[in-house]
């Protein structure tokens, strides 16, 4: 059988092959260690081909992002856990792309489409976690400064470089803890 040339491989198939040398590449060597020459010889496409389906550099690494997280999104949302599951489920699934996560953070204000992608990931984590603190709150607390304190600690979470000294569901249930335990403090001091 004679191998198909790229004309004859379907746009479709094309893209993917390219997001996937694209995430293999950006893992291993990161955002700036990564060229976009080099992402279309790993994936047999030449340089200004990469272009055509991805205009800019930041296109192709939302691009990479929204498929490794939406995958693992789906997977998450697939099951019918709690949410303090299902977090801890996605970031030990996207754990390995932690550094992707940090860049992507520092090029949201170059990227409007890292922007909006970064910016509804954290959104989803923040309900997530907000929905299990929930459950354990006394009525009636304030939920600001809670929603405030969690978006802070989750984007820590999310770019932070430094090797974690323990697993990823301990991290979230001193979270949930701290998170709790100042809401209940804010509340006494209100009522007080």
């Amino acid at each position: 059988m004679v191998p198909r040339n790229r004309q004859q491989i379907p746009k479709a198939e094309r893209e993917s092959a390219l997001l996937e040398r694209a995430t293999e590449l950006f893992t291993a060597k990161g955002y700036r260690g990564t060229r976009v020459a080099e992402i279309g010889r790993a994936a047999g496409i030449a340089s200004a081909a990469v272009h055509w389906y991805f205009p800019t550099k930041d296109d192709l690494f939302a691009a990479v992002l929204e498929r490794v997280f939406g995958e693992a999104i789906a997977e998450v949302e697939a099951s019918e856990s709690a949410p303090r599951d299902r977090l801890e489920a996605f970031l030990s699934k996207t754990q390995s792309y932690r550094v992707l996560h940090r860049e992507a953070y520092e090029r949201m204000a170059e990227s409007e489409a890292l922007r909006s992608l970064y910016l509804g990931l954290l959104q989803w984590l923040e309900d997530l976690l907000l929905q299990a603190v929930s459950a354990q709150l006394p009525e009636g607390a304030d939920t600001d400064p809670i929603a405030d304190t969690a978006h802070v600690l989750l984007e820590g979470m999310l770019i932070s470089v430094r090797e974690l000294d323990r697993s990823v569901g301990e991290l979230i249930d001193m979270v949930i803890e701290a998170l709790v335990a100042t809401a209940v403090a804010k509340s006494a001091a209100r009522l007080g």
